[in-house]
């Protein structure tokens, strides 16, 4: 049959050295031609099916049947689809053919433009690694012209192959071969998303130079993007507002950079900026996708509020909302409870016509699930329509993190009668709930049965796992679900290290802190903002500021949580000076401060009693910053004026404050009170307590210790049956050190088995007082309440679990000379902070103690707090 075909003889490469031009009635012109030529009753097919290959050793023809293989694959919009399945088909079975002839001809490695036709071809068909190495391999260098070398960058850059992208740009330039625009283009990518700023600015020099900025439509936006890439969107807006190419495209480029780097501060800006210019000036007009962009990084990064107010924008500009503008926006209102807001926006679903589907759907029954409304998540889950496996997930979710685990386990069973099977997410989802409910034990039952069962837990599973014992402060039980995470063979993700850190601050683990900053640095976690957030949190409170401030110092485009992490952390260890220095740096960079900023802020005056400075920062919050004071900053305020001894000031600052005033403007005048020994005003905020908290039991034990004080032993009395009237637990006391790698707790009124070696500690602590008397120490038995002698209160002086923490960690820690770390869940008394400034002296050690307050570093005999705390 292939005998029978009439064609022109056409010569092959190695007699001739020009290209046969086939007549006009068979040459295919690359703009007008159909690719009949290949499709399954063309002759050619045939030709090619019976392997007669002699007819196709011209390059020029090879070249556009190659073509023509290719637009097959790209389909056209007017053919019918059994027209378009039958061209894919007919592609898919000859372009092996086509590539096998092009290989045998020679033409693959030495006539570039066939190697380019090819290398597409290939990467149509999902084989873009072939192609790739086929631009890469030849017959030397010399065969390569411009057009292959620009295909070569562009196609590595698309492959995600930045290194490789970079170094074929650079090898390029270097033989002298000019780049096109698109090579320029995804060579800027390249050097964006693989951090290579000084690459990226010689290719911004050479397409300056070939004038591809303007000329270009892809390089402006892919431009602003590499300088977003490396956070300077300053230079990404610059780029942007100077080049007249830079349409919408180039603009939403750049917003999504920003939202994938958790930029969304700047997403709002970018966005914003091009709504108030656009009629002004030649900056692109915002369009949905804009919104859009930046709608989903305001859900993804927690942005709520600004979530909203980007609806608003939209619809002042005249843009209807689809369904991904409602679905991103009821994310964001799950993530933040808004019930209103979501019913608000269901009802917007709906008087716009708008039919759910199983993706928006899910939205809105994962929205009234997280809000708490299960009853509405189940009328819009029973009026669906279509429902998918992610449906049914997040409804099985809602009920078990509702701790309606009874109901979720019912609704995995309607899922199996449905023909759905659950899937790790359904599970997941139920893990979750319990860990979160406090049932770590069930919630690694579950686990276990899901494995025995043939699901694999996945990353997610054991996260949730951790991230529910997290919650629910069993810290320990954090790092033993991880060590079974690491034996069954599971990485570690992002979320996982961030968990694992929030648990390493929640315990003070300091030790333990720097083996995941090394678990980081080793997984390249480090560069990530939100994991260096977390890694200062960690260090400021484990105790070591000097090495959160150096994490800090190395962080790329600090954001505010990064920045509120380092405030928090100075004003926790009392440095008020330097807070407020970051605050102003802050402000003068553009970042605008939050409630969490003042609060932090408050917080370090506080620690210091700079009340004047507090009470600018209070009175500018609203005024200069637009911030508004919550019961939070009221209760700052609140406690610093009670610590420094203004009591009547601080009662007539609650009593004028807006609203009700809560329990922690109460507590806070009530521990003011207590230690400045006022039982007026300590009696009316007690009242006030007792009302809003009654099952609080350090309220009932600050009263009880002032009564003692003031030797009201009837009233400190009553008060005591009070709480056992009302169930009312105290809430025990402790402190603990680690040694090793162990933690070891000491606790008030034997809460736990005595330390096998107490006899040790004591020993060591009566010698220690013992040689602090000598040099002035005199205990404080102000401190004890109870009625009984002094040799009996200076006895219980010794019992204080901060003490005993201390002296064991410096038994334990004296061949190291490490310094001493105790965690102390109360305010540290008068007479062990006067102790242990004696003992860091005599001994000569540096003693760390975290309590209730703030921290205190002692060392030589004196405490970073100046005795104020």
């Amino acid at each position: 049959m292939a005998q029978a075909i009439s064609l022109p003889a056409l010569p092959t490469p190695h007699q001739h050295h020009h290209h046969y031009a086939a007549p006009p009635s068979q040459r295919p012109s690359r703009g007008a031609y159909s690719p009949s030529l290949l499709r399954a009753e063309s002759p050619i097919s045939a030709a090619l099916r019976a392997g007669d290959d002699s007819s196709f050793r011209d390059a020029r023809f090879l070249l556009s049947l190659l073509r023509q293989c290719g637009d097959l694959l790209h389909g056209e919009a007017e053919k019918s689809p059994e027209a378009e399945r039958t061209d894919i088909a007919a592609a898919r079975r000859l372009a092996p053919q086509l590539h096998s002839l092009a290989v045998r001809a020679g033409h693959a490695t030495r006539e570039p433009h066939v190697a380019c036709a090819l290398a597409d071809l290939l990467e149509r068909l999902g084989r873009g690694a072939s192609g790739r190495r086929l631009l890469a391999e030849g017959d030397g260098e010399d065969w390569k012209d411009a057009v292959l070398w620009n295909k070569q960058v562009a196609m590595l850059a698309e492959a995600g192959d930045w290194d490789g992208a970079i170094g074929a740009f650079r090898e390029m330039r270097a033989r002298g071969v000019a780049a096109d625009g698109y090579a320029c283009a995804r060579a800027l990518h390249a050097c964006g998303r693989a951090g290579r700023r000084r690459e990226g600015r010689a290719v911004h020099a050479h397409a300056l130079r070939a004038g591809l900025v303007d000329a270009h439509p892809l390089v402006p936006g892919f431009l602003a993007g590499m300088y977003a890439e490396g956070a300077d969107v300053a230079a990404a807006t610059t780029v942007l507002l100077r080049t007249t190419g830079a349409g919408v495209v180039a603009w939403n480029a750049v917003i999504a950079c920003c939202v994938r780097l958790g930029l969304v501060d700047d997403a709002l800006e970018l966005a914003g900026r091009m709504a108030r210019d656009a009629e002004t000036s030649a900056v692109a007009e915002p369009t949905l996708a804009t919104w859009n962009t930046v709608l989903s990084g305001c859900a993804r990064h927690g942005r709520d509020r600004e979530a909203l107010a980007v609806v608003g924008r939209m619809l002042e500009q005249g843009l209807s909302p689809d369904a991904a503008t409602v679905s991103s926006l009821l994310k964001s209102v799950a993530n933040s409870g808004f019930l209103g807001h979501g019913t608000e926006v269901h009802g917007f679903f709906l008087r716009h016509g708008l039919a759910p589907d199983a993706y928006t759907g899910t939205a809105l029954v994962d929205m009234y699930a997280k809000c708490g409304r299960l009853d509405l998540a189940q009328r819009v889950f029973d009026g669906l329509e279509h429902r998918n496996l992610a449906t049914w997930n997040s409804l099985v979710a809602g009920h078990a993190n509702a701790g309606q685990f009874d109901r979720a386990l019912e609704l995995v069973e309607t899922m199996k009668r449905h023909r759905l099977d659950p899937n790790v997410t359904t599970w997941n989802g139920l893990i979750t709930g319990y860990a979160m409910n406090g049932l770590s034990s069930q919630a690694m039952l579950l686990l276990r049965q899901i494995k025995a069962a043939g699901v694999a837990p996945n990353v997610v599973s054991w996260t949730s796992l951790i991230s529910g014992s997290c919650h629910s402060g069993d810290y320990q039980g954090s790092f033993t679900f991880f060590s079974e995470m690491q034996q069954d063979g599971v990485q570690p993700s992002l979320v996982t290290m961030l968990v694992l850190l929030r648990a390493c601050a929640g315990l003070a683990l300091l030790n333990k802190g720097k083996e995941l900053h090394c678990f980081a640095l080793r997984r390249a976690y480090d560069g990530e903002v939100v994991v260096s957030t977390a890694l200062v949190d960690m260090y400021a409170k484990a105790g070591s500021l000097t090495s959160a401030k150096r994490v800090f110092g190395r962080v790329q485009g600090k954001n505010l949580v990064c920045c509120n992490a380092m405030l928090t952390g100075l004003a926790v260890h009392g440095q008020a000076h330097e807070a407020a220095a970051l605050f102003h740096d802050m402000w003068r960079s553009g970042l605008k401060p939050d409630g969490i900023t003042f609060t932090a802020l408050l917080t370090a005056c506080r620690s210091m009693g700079l009340v004047t400075e507090a009470w600018e920062y209070f009175d500018n919050m609203e005024a200069k910053y637009g911030v508004a004071p919550t019961a939070e900053h009221h209760a700052c305020m609140v406690d610093l004026l009670a610590r420094r001894g203004y009591l009547d000031e601080a009662m007539a600052f609650i009593e004028r404050s807006p609203g009700e005033p809560g329990a922690s403007s109460w507590g806070a005048l009530l521990t003011g009170c207590a230690i400045h020994g006022n039982l007026d005003l300590a009696e009316s905020a007690a009242r006030h307590l007792f009302r809003l908290e009654p099952h609080n039991s350090a309220n009932y034990l600050a009263m009880m210790s002032l009564y003692e004080q003031h030797r009201m032993f009837d009233e400190a009395e009553s008060l005591k049956y009070a709480m056992k009237a009302r169930g009312v637990d105290a809430r025990p006391g402790w402190s603990w050190t680690q040694a090793g790698r162990s933690v070891h707790v000491f606790e008030v009124d034997g809460g736990s088995p005595p330390h096998p070696e107490t006899p040790e500690i004591y020993g060591e602590m009566s010698r220690l007082v013992s040689q602090i008397r000598m040099v002035g120490y005199v205990p404080d038995t102000g401190c004890i309440a109870y009625d009984v002698p002094e040799e009996e209160k200076e006895r219980l002086l010794l019992c204080h679990t901060e003490k005993l923490a201390v002296v064991y960690g410096l038994i334990r820690s004296d061949k190291s000379r490490a310094p001493v770390r105790v965690v102390k869940n109360t305010r540290m008394c008068r007479d062990c902070h006067e102790v242990i400034k004696h003992v860091s002296a005599l001994c000569g050690r540096q003693i760390i103690l975290r309590d209730a307050s703030r921290f205190h570093h002692f060392v030589d005999g004196k405490c970073s707090c100046d005795d104020y705390w």
